[in-house]
């Protein structure tokens, strides 16, 4: 009983053949198709090859997964975000904008400040 290979369904006779005839013609120009080349998007400088252990490349793959990005992308953003610098004037400004935002919502919502400068979220809510 001869079996088939799973990918071209053909027997190892077949195959074969087709590689002794493939062989044969290798050096004949008009025997093979013209190669097309590969489509290499103008942004990409470098392929990096990295090296994980099944131990580390198993949370990694979990984390890509759960953010719905490529492993690949995964690693790339990672990587870009350790070494990118932090503006610490900018940040404090954002956390400012952001503090001033909910005490003007929780002074529009009735809530009423502590004397220890704490707020009680939802503590009072003016009647309707």
């Amino acid at each position: 009983m001869t079996g088939r290979d799973p990918a071209t369904g053909m027997t190892d006779a077949e195959l074969a053949a087709l590689a002794g005839d493939a062989y044969a013609d290798r050096d004949q120009a008009d025997a093979w198709e013209d190669e097309e080349p590969p489509e290499v998007s103008p942004d990409v400088r470098s392929v990096v090859s990295v090296r994980f252990s099944r131990g580390e490349l198993g949370p990694i793959e979990r984390a890509a997964a759960a953010a719905g990005v490529p492993v690949s992308t995964y690693i790339r953003h990672a990587a870009v975000n350790a070494v990118a610098t932090v503006d610490l004037d900018r940040v404090r400004q954002t956390l400012e904008a952001l503090k001033a935002n909910l005490d003007g919502l929780q002074h529009a919502l009735g809530d009423t400040p502590k004397e220890n400068g704490k707020r009680i979220v939802g503590s009072k809510r003016p009647a309707a």
